[in-house]
């Protein structure tokens, strides 16, 4: 099987999972400029999040993906606990990144090992080099490595075998000494999901926070974002609702009064857009607070369980 489709493969076995305390957070790289985590372990017993998530299990996969998850024992929606991924420079310079997807759960390593090695994997130091794409057109190998039975690590070759040394050595320092993982203790530590960019770093990767550009507030929000050091969001499921937040940092006041205004007035334009067809939503957008430090913009507010529901349902409906 093909290297490309190796890793497309494990990433969709991966990408319906989540993370939780364990081996996976320990091990974002220092130098990290953004990182993105689920914890699927706590979106699978919602009820909220079961509601959301409806049409996943609808979603078919194609026949090698199914083979290869047959093959490796693997279920994602029930296997994995805790997803992580995160983006690396490769050099100071340059726009070169690496990707390190780590994910916490219960893995057959023997049977994943195998399903690997049947599609042209090839064993190495620990872990598993991919096969090469038929174009040829990967500029480094990519590679998957299982430690034990409950941690699996996806990425390029350089990355995974990082990731297998640091954690040989207790993990990294990422989340205590730099200065990206010390800005996520100011998201809810009860967080089901969330994401937070060093901006600046990630712009030059490609991988900055990007809002789809379709409307005028969807503008203003891109081009405020870019202009502040680090951006976080992040989404709490209880079950009874959920919790949405955010914030932008910056040590200029123009750019601070200029996210601040960015957010009003996008909730404002969402107030207007939904007001015909979803007029419930309106209470719920003018409780959403948007509050100011001084060095720091930020928003959040909560949508209840039932208020989404019908919301979600609405838009099925209307899809048909």
């Amino acid at each position: 099987m093909l290297r490309r489709l190796s890793l497309a493969v494990l990433s969709f076995a991966f990408a319906s999972i989540a993370f939780a305390k364990g081996d996976a957070i320990s091990l974002i790289p220092n130098d990290a400029v953004t990182v993105g985590v689920v914890r699927l372990a706590d979106l699978r017993n919602s009820p909220l999040s079961s509601t959301l998530f409806q049409e996943t299990d609808k979603v078919s996969v194609d026949g090698d993906a199914a083979r290869f998850l047959h093959d490796a024992g693997l279920q994602p929606s029930k296997d994995v606990d805790v997803l992580v991924i995160s983006t690396s420079p490769k050099t100071n310079v340059g726009n070169e990144a690496d990707i390190l997807i780590a994910a916490d759960g219960r893995f057959n390593v023997d049977r994943l090992t195998k399903a690997l090695v049947a599609r042209g994997a090839v064993k190495k130091n620990g872990y598993l080099i991919l096969p090469e794409s038929k174009n040829g057109d990967r500029d480094e190998a990519g590679a998957v490595a299982f430690p034990d039975a409950h941690l699996a690590l996806i990425g390029s070759e350089s990355a995974v075998a990082e990731a297998l040394a640091v954690r040989a050595t207790g993990g990294t320092t990422f989340m205590s000494a730099s200065g990206l993982g010390r800005e996520i203790a100011r998201i809810d530590p009860h967080a089901s999901a969330y994401a937070v960019f060093d901006v600046a770093r990630a712009s030059r990767l490609g991988h900055h926070p990007h809002i789809a550009s379709t409307t005028e507030p969807a503008n203003a929000l891109s081009s405020a974002l870019k202009s502040v050091s680090t951006v976080a969001i992040w989404a709490t499921d209880t079950g009874d609702t959920l919790k949405l937040g955010g914030f932008g940092i910056s040590r200029d006041a123009e750019t601070l009064q200029l996210l601040e205004d960015t957010l009003r007035g996008m909730l404002a334009a969402m107030r207007l857009a939904v007001q015909d067809k979803s007029p419930e939503l309106v209470g719920v957008l003018r409780r959403f607070d948007v509050s100011r430090t001084n060095d720091t913009v930020a928003i959040s507010g909560t949508v209840p369980a039932q208020t989404l529901k019908e919301f979600v349902a609405k838009q099925h409906h209307d899809a048909r």
